[in-house]
C-alpha cells in the first residue's frame, strides 16, 4: 500500500519536477547535455575507428601468414613427389639388380619367379593386366537437395565417405579382383581407409574427389560386381546424388605401394627351444617376409 500510495502522490520523478520548475521560472536550459553527447559519441567513433584499423591489419596477417603456409605446403608436396619418384626408380634399379643376381643360376631363377608373384599379390611391384574402373564423384552442392542420410542420421549433401570407399573396395575384391588402387594409391593386406574430418585417407595419404577405384582381376569381375551387393550399392548411392560409373579397361596399370614394409617372424620350434634353455638364441630362425 505505501508503494502505491507513493506512485499516486509523487507520479512525477523529482528530477523532472526540478527541470519543470526551472522552466516556469524562465532559468536558461543547461548546455552540458550536448556537450556530453558530443563527447560520447566522439568517443564511440575513435572506438569503432581503431577497431577498424585492428581488424585490417589483423586480417592482412592472417593472409600473409596463409600465404606463406600455402606456399611451404606446396613446397614440400613438390618434394614428397619428387622423392617417391626417386624411391621408385630406385627400386626399380634393386629390382633388376636382383633379377639379374638371381638368374645365374636355376635355383636362383626360380627364386626369382617365386619373388616376383609375391610382389604382385602384396602390392610391392607394379602390375599391369585387364581390369576395371569405379569412378564415383560428389553430388553438386545444392543445399535445396540434402537430405538425411540413412547411413549417418545426419544431413549430407550428397559427399562420398570413407565408409562408402570401404564397401566399393571391399565388393570389388570379393568379386575377385587381384589388385586394387584408390586414386594411384595401391592398396594392400595393410591398407586402410580413413577419414580426417571432411577428407579422405588412403594409407595416411589425402586423397581429392573424383574417386577413381581401378582394379585387375578375372574377365567377370567387372559382371560380378555390379551384379552383386556393389552394383546395389551404387545404386543406393545414386538416390543422394553421387554420380559412378563402372567401366571396363584392358590394361589397367597399378603402381607399387610405397607403404609396404618388412615383417620378421619367428618359427614356433625356436620359441620353444629359447624357452626350454637349450641356448639356441632365436635370432638363428628369424626369416624375413613379405607381410
Amino acid at each position: 500500500m505505501v508503494l502505491l500510495t507513493n506512485l499516486v502522490e509523487d507520479s512525477l520523478d523529482q528530477g523532472y519536477a526540478r527541470a519543470a520548475a526551472r522552466r516556469a521560472a524562465g532559468e536558461p536550459a543547461s548546455r552540458s547535455g550536448p556537450v556530453f553527447l558530443g563527447v560520447g559519441l566522439l568517443a564511440v567513433g575513435l572506438l569503432l575507428a581503431t577497431a577498424a584499423v585492428q581488424t585490417r591489419e589483423r586480417a592482412s596477417a592472417t593472409a600473409e601468414a596463409r600465404q606463406v603456409l600455402t606456399a611451404e605446403i606446396d613446397d614440400r608436396s613438390a618434394a614428397n613427389e619428387r622423392l617417391e619418384r626417386q624411391l621408385e626408380r630406385d627400386r626399380s634399379a634393386v629390382s633388376a639388380a636382383r633379377r639379374a643376381s638371381l638368374r645365374i643360376t636355376a635355383e636362383g631363377t626360380r627364386l626369382a619367379r617365386s619373388l616376383t608373384l609375391l610382389e604382385s599379390a602384396t602390392g610391392a611391384a607394379a602390375v599391369v593386366g585387364p581390369g576395371m574402373l569405379v569412378r564415383l564423384e560428389d553430388a553438386p552442392d545444392d543445399p535445396a537437395d540434402a537430405d538425411a542420410d540413412p547411413r549417418t542420421d545426419d544431413v549430407t549433401q550428397g559427399r562420398v565417405g570413407d565408409r562408402d570407399l570401404q564397401t566399393v573396395v571391399n565388393e570389388i575384391w570379393a568379386a575377385g579382383a587381384e589388385a586394387v588402387a584408390v586414386n594411384e594409391q595401391r592398396l594392400t593386406a595393410l591398407s586402410a581407409i580413413r577419414a580426417a574430418g571432411e577428407a579422405i585417407l588412403v594409407d595416411f595419404r589425402p586423397i581429392n574427389p573424383p574417386y577413381e577405384v581401378h582394379a585387375i582381376g578375372p574377365d567377370d569381375m567387372r559382371t560380378r560386381f555390379v551384379e552383386g551387393f556393389g552394383g546395389s550399392y551404387l545404386q543406393v548411392l545414386r538416390d543422394y546424388g553421387i554420380e559412378f560409373d563402372v567401366q571396363p579397361d584392358d590394361e589397367v596399370r597399378l603402381p607399387a605401394s610405397a607403404g609396404v614394409a618388412i615383417r620378421y617372424a619367428v618359427s614356433p620350434s625356436a620359441v620353444r627351444s629359447e624357452g626350454s634353455g637349450s641356448g639356441r638364441p632365436a635370432a638363428e630362425e628369424q626369416r624375413e617376409t613379405q607381410p
